[in-house]
């Protein structure tokens, strides 16, 4: 009888992308995936290692994951991921409940230790997966590493330097997710503007996304992750000219302040970035924007939050999520001085969503009594209503259309007519 694997993904969709890839070569190698852990005889969690918090609710997990090991000591317990990537001896030492780690890049070795026997055995470049998202959308990793040097950061330690994934390479893993059924495609990397430059690629991104939208039957594709400096008009002009890509940024800026970008290893200015947001404005109108921001940073004075605090007020985000300064071992920015006291950073984190509250609930209202499309989504199993998400809500993070009275399938789009918001959602039913 093959064994069972139950595996928990952490972290970000890049993450997720890597889970998915380790089950379907487990699979191919014999062993049965399971989505209940007390079934498995295998339980793997891919862990995150990003900031301290990630870092807490990757070890959090592991310890509440091995009570099955207590209770079944035949169970193996595995790490993989960047947690164990960058403190692999750590965890050893530290949790002898462990039964095996392995890095972010050692998925042939993790199938190889547990499926000796197997001859099926993963090629690493191999981006074959398992969907654990709905079935209608995926994300598609196109690229590995960061060669970036923001100061705060630590992924270029744990996943190497920028590495683009050949551009027929991800076509051809698209067109495989479309026959799928998957009518949503959402670009992910560390920085996906910089997509093609190691491969000396011009306008790397605009070439790709020209080429994804040839694929017939996909519907929409979303990119994520951009690096301010790189929206060029290059790109906003396949933004605007390609039907297929939505009209949505998700461009984490991290700060306002010219001074603080610049201790964070960031090349924008407060003008710049405000210059790219007009540009943007400029050539789609419709648009809607994500972005992200540090507070506490250090050296973070009152005039600089004040500065963040205008961008955010001018700007009117449609999306926006904040992070308190987390000083990561190994980053330029540990051990920096200027620090912020916790209880200071904590009010600017919420002086900061509070203003983005309101703007997110002022935009949302300026929805009602329109006419749009939504992209059905499976229902919750406690939820009575379908949800959806308009093209310039991404899942799991923006925000979803409440469907009242709507019946339909998942995965299908159809038009509905917006009457109602709440602080994030939409309600939305048939026009």
């Amino acid at each position: 009888m093959a064994k069972k694997v139950f595996m928990v993904s952490l972290g970000c969709p890049k993450n997720q992308v890597d889970s998915e890839r380790a089950l379907h070569a487990l699979r191919k190698a014999g062993l049965e995936i399971v989505t209940d852990q007390d079934q498995a005889d295998i339980i793997i969690t891919n862990t995150c290692g990003f900031v301290n918090d990630a870092k807490e609710e990757s070890i959090d997990t592991i310890l509440e994951l091995s009570r099955v090991k207590k209770e079944r000591p035949d169970v193996l317990l595995g790490v993989m991921g960047c947690l164990s990537e960058r403190y692999g001896d750590d965890l050893k030492s530290s949790m002898p409940e462990i039964d095996f780690i392995h890095g972010v890049a050692d998925i042939p070795a993790m199938v190889k230790s547990l499926a000796p026997d197997s001859k099926a055995y993963p090629d690493p470049d191999s981006h074959d997966r398992i969907i654990t998202t709905s079935p209608h959308w995926a994300y598609l990793k196109i690229a590995e590493g960061c060669s970036n040097k923001c100061s705060f950061c630590v992924i270029p330690q744990i996943r190497g330097p920028y590495k683009s994934v050949e551009m027929e390479s991800v076509v051809k893993e698209a067109e495989g997710l479309v026959v799928q059924g998957v009518k949503e495609l959402i670009l992910v990397a560390q920085d996906t503007t910089l997509y093609g430059a190691d491969l000396k690629i011009k306008n790397g991104l605009p070439r790709l996304l020209e080429k994804l939208g040839r694929i017939r039957a996909l519907k929409w594709i979303r990119v994520m992750y951009m690096y301010p400096a790189l929206v060029t008009d290059e790109l906003l002009s396949v933004f605007a000219g390609e039907e297929k890509v939505v009209p949505y940024f998700d461009i984490p800026l991290q700060h306002a302040s010219t001074s603080l970008l610049k201790s964070m290893g960031r090349p924008e200015t407060e003008t710049s970035i405000r210059d790219m947001l007009d540009r943007i404005k400029r050539k789609l109108p419709a648009s809607a924007i994500r972005t992200a921001f540090i507070v506490g940073f250090p050296g973070e004075k009152a005039e600089d939050f004040n500065t963040l605090l205008r961008l955010v007020s001018d700007a009117r985000f449609d999306h926006m999520g904040a992070f308190k300064f987390s000083p990561e071992e190994g980053s330029a920015a540990f051990g920096m001085s200027g620090t912020v006291p916790r209880k200071k950073a904590e009010e600017r984190y919420e002086r900061l969503m509070t203003a983005q509250m309101g703007i997110s609930r002022a935009k949302l209202e300026e929805k009602v009594g329109s006419v749009a499309e939504v992209l059905v989504d499976i229902p919750d199993p406690e939820e009575m209503l379908l949800t959806g998400r308009l093209a310039t809500q991404a899942p799991k993070i923006d925000g979803s259309v409440i469907l009242d009275g709507v019946e339909t399938e998942p995965g299908r789009i159809v038009k509905v007519k917006i009457t109602g918001a709440t602080d994030y959602d939409l309600i939305g039913t048939t026009p």
